[in-house]
């Protein structure tokens, strides 16, 4: 649908009653699969993320939110229990490079990464995992569900999509 503003949610953010479908367990591979192949068509996903920047004018705690992997850019919007309805876009071109940050115990509360649901434990594929991004102006922080970490990384260190009418 063209204009779409919606994407579909990945298979790694889910809702309780999405966890109670899958009786508990965590995405399937497939699922996960599927998302990173609709990224390299051009499409997005939406997923549940933790966000905070270290330059201009971005929080600098972590904050829930919705992130939209839209073919141009990250699109950051309000959790849905969020009063703050602001929304703001990066550029998918300003991130240079993307990694994964390793745990702080500090923030396993906050954060609910390996601190809490070290990998391979029962309910591991439930943690958030923060991705640290570089731009050429600083670092930003995104938390996200570890089934989606593939996802995420693979759209932040990929080209964009050339776009359909010959323009880049």
């Amino acid at each position: 649908m063209k204009g779409r503003s919606r994407f579909r949610r990945s298979a790694g953010t889910a809702t309780p009653f999405d966890i109670i479908r899958r009786g508990f367990r965590p995405p399937s591979k497939s699922a996960l699969a599927a998302d990173i192949s609709a990224i390299d068509r051009g499409e997005g996903r939406r997923l549940a993320c933790l966000f905070r920047g270290f330059y201009g004018e971005y929080p600098r705690r972590f904050g829930r939110k919705m992130l939209d992997l839209a073919p141009d850019a990250l699109v950051v919007r309000p959790f849905w229990s969020s009063p703050f309805r602001a929304k703001f876009r990066i550029p998918r071109e300003d991130i240079t490079s993307a990694h994964l940050r390793p745990p702080r115990v500090a923030e396993s509360g906050k954060v609910l990464d390996d601190g809490i649901y070290p990998a391979g434990a029962v309910f591991a594929w439930s943690a958030f995992v923060v991705i640290i991004c570089e731009s050429a102006d600083g670092k930003l922080e995104l938390g996200v569900p570890r089934p989606d970490v593939p996802l995420v990384l693979h759209y932040l260190n990929s080209r964009a999509p050339a776009s359909t009418d010959g323009s880049k």
